[in-house]
């Protein structure tokens, strides 16, 4: 979920930091507006840096088995690095980390079904059904594997399936303050209050269709990658924002660092990166923390590969 707010669903995205701020006291002669923290968090959802609108290659139309997508291509070289965005934003929040990225391998960015240009689908908005319809598309276009997977938030959970679903197709992954799929049952044993982790259920109000279908899926996408097989031994990098020392109720940051440190033991060869001065939107925050992550996955990626090929000559 690219935002700085957990919507409801089991384990999604980060909890709101705007949440934790005490509710301010009614002023005398004047009703407390019930809706007004509704609509502050709203606000505080979809608010993100700005984007440039030609950051990113010109799009163009994937005609695939299940449905028309909206995609950017660009780049040279290998392995192929897949951005995810996270839930309520396309392709173009990726901006400032694809073109670096995009300089020194090829990069591929997305709309999902029902986002920017992309034709909606009819079908369930789980993971699994994502993910195959990244790789059907990722075919359609013939950007065969290896691959980098980079997610946010929501997009992060998918990334996670898909390395799980697919280890064979995968070089490495990056995931940006993707949430833990145990993190809300870890802050329900601690007695956290739950409008920290799972808000109220206005809040899909202001989503739109094609959102709110994937938060309603996310209990579902997170038992699917709960079941799925291992984690691939690839480069791992889980970069995740700093606020949560400064601005959650100690309980919820510690249980969110916690679930952040357990993401990065995935991998033998996973790291974690806090990012200073950032909240969820890290990519939109510190853009140059994310394109250093990338890079440095795609390093690790190519070198391993170098590796592989040396023991295959040698045997």
């Amino acid at each position: 979920m690219a935002t700085k707010a957990v919507a409801r669903g089991s384990s999604v995205a980060a909890p709101a930091d705007v949440l934790v701020r005490k509710r301010r006291r009614k002023a005398p002669g004047k009703p407390f507006a019930a809706t007004s923290p509704v609509r502050l968090l709203l606000r505080r959802l979809f608010r993100t840096n700005p984007v440039e609108a030609d950051a990113l290659p010109h799009s163009r139309f994937s005609q695939t088995d299940m449905g028309v997508r909206s995609v950017a291509i660009a780049g040279h070289g290998g392995p192929t690095v897949v951005f995810e965005a996270g839930l309520g934003h396309g392709k173009r929040i990726w901006s400032a980390v694809f073109g670096p990225v995009s300089g020194v391998t090829r990069c591929v960015a997305y709309d999902r079904a029902g986002y920017g240009q992309s034709e909606a689908s009819a079908v369930g908005r789980d993971g699994l059904q994502v993910v195959h319809e990244l790789r059907n598309m990722l075919q359609a276009e013939k950007l065969p594997p290896p691959y980098v997977l980079v997610g946010h938030s929501l997009g992060g959970t998918y990334m996670k399936l898909f390395a799980k679903t697919y280890p064979d197709e995968v070089a490495g992954v990056v995931l940006v303050d993707a949430r833990h799929s145990e993190f809300t049952q870890r802050c329900r044993q601690l007695g956290i209050p739950r409008m920290f982790y799972d808000p109220p259920d206005v809040l899909l109000r202001g989503l739109s269709a094609t959102a709110r279908a994937e938060l309603l899926a996310a209990p579902l996408t997170q038992k699917q990658t709960r079941r799925a097989g291992q984690f691939p031994p690839v480069p791992l990098i889980v970069v995740t924002q700093s606020n949560v020392a400064a601005k959650w109720p100690g309980g919820l940051g510690k249980v969110w660092e916690a679930s952040q440190r357990s993401l990065a033991k995935m991998s033998v060869l996973g790291r974690l990166k806090v990012c200073d001065d950032s909240g969820h939107n890290v990519h939109l925050d510190r853009p140059e923390v994310g394109v250093r992550a990338v890079l440095n996955v795609v390093r690790a990626a190519r070198y391993v590969a170098h590796q592989a090929r040396k023991k295959a000559r040698n045997t």
